[in-house]
């Protein structure tokens, strides 16, 4: 096994960068996806969540949180976002571990797809760090028109993640999106051939 950690701040092409190395034949671990089913009704973060932020964060009617008025709430509070990380973080790091012991015998190349991996230190067990960068005005461009954010919250969100000099400061290899999605395929061609040769 080959582990690669990816990274990047909100709106930098993160995600769809790691589809593209999974179209390649890299196994992805989510870390999004992992948040997204902790908060899944019966999760023990599920119980913590609503104990937290009370009946407010449901979907009327349901027993579902509704993520986006979840982070409306955290990100315009640090003391808010805080609890919620001490809800989740844990909860992300072991699915994160599990991920990488259910792949631990085999020949594949793992990538953790994961906005906080350096912050988790989940970077230091990892054989590469992989960051995805944008600059500011694409990333506030692509979460207003493909997530139809608010300009406001694009701001509190990319407030509340690592400066990108930092990543960046730490990383292996950086993948610069600025430009097209077949600028960034050309990207994900190149880096792939280069995760392949350094795992070989």
């Amino acid at each position: 096994m080959f582990t690669v950690g990816l990274t990047g701040g909100i709106g930098s092409g993160k995600s769809t960068f790691a589809a593209l190395l999974a179209e390649r034949g890299a196994q992805v671990i989510d870390a999004d996806q992992l948040g997204r089913d902790i908060l899944k009704p019966g999760a023990p973060a599920w119980s913590d969540a609503v104990e937290s932020f009370g009946d407010e964060i449901l979907v009327p009617g349901t027993m579902d949180i509704d993520r986006q008025r979840l982070a409306n709430i955290v990100f315009r509070d640090p003391h808010k976002l805080a609890a919620l990380n001490a809800i989740t973080h844990p909860a992300i790091a072991r699915g994160i571990a599990d991920g990488l012991e259910r792949l631990s015998k085999t020949e594949e190349i793992v990538v953790v797809d994961a906005a906080l991996i350096v912050e988790l230190g989940l970077d230091r067990g990892l054989d590469l760090l992989v960051v995805v960068t944008a600059d500011a005005e694409s990333r506030k461009g692509r979460l207003v028109s493909s997530r139809r954010m608010e300009p406001r919250d694009v701001d509190a969100r990319i407030a509340s993640q690592s400066d990108p000099r930092t990543l960046l400061e730490r990383a292996d290899i950086v993948v610069h999106n600025d430009g097209t999605i077949e600028d960034l395929v050309m990207e994900a061609d190149r880096i792939w051939a280069e995760l392949r040769r350094r795992a070989s």
